[in-house]
């Protein structure tokens, strides 16, 4: 689910930077945001893959790597979802937006989403990494609790 929302948000922001202007000083910084966010969450898609198919096949090295990879790739993702906000609520953002037609207006939707959809994607980061990797290393069965749910069937 973490790969489909980043590769989501990486078409939705990708196809609105192709709407930015490209004139004028107004728009430069969105233009940076946007497609610094498009191509962060295009990479992000592969590096959850990584992270996901380590815990998958109970590769704990696999997984931690995807996981440490996947964080220093998250981190720009972060900043972005603080950066982007302040760029299209400027003045110059409000102007650029005006620039862009409807693909402004479009742009202040998708962010709200990206930012609600946040919250659920550290939920989902969190979940991946206590059910791949701190459950089955941490919190392991006992060979007697083992045996008997075995027998309990």
């Amino acid at each position: 689910m973490m790969a489909i929302q980043n590769f989501g948000f990486f078409l939705m922001y990708y196809m609105i930077h192709l709407t930015i202007p490209v004139s004028g000083d107004d728009c430069n910084d969105m233009r940076f945001w946007v497609g610094f966010f498009a191509i962060d969450c295009f990479v992000e898609s592969f590096c959850v893959l990584w992270m996901a198919m380590g815990g998958f096949i109970e590769d704990n090295c696999m997984f931690a790597f995807g996981w440490v990879l996947h964080l220093l790739v998250a981190l720009p993702y972060c900043i972005s979802t603080v950066g982007i906000p302040v760029v299209i609520y400027s003045d110059p953002g409000k102007n650029c937006r005006v620039a862009m037609g409807p693909s402004g207006f479009t742009l202040v939707a998708v962010y709200w989403t990206h930012c609600f959809l946040f919250l659920v994607y550290v939920w989902m980061m969190l979940s991946i990494t206590f059910y791949s990797f701190v459950k089955p290393t941490f919190f392991k069965k006992s060979p007697v609790e083992v045996s008997s749910s075995l027998d309990n069937l």
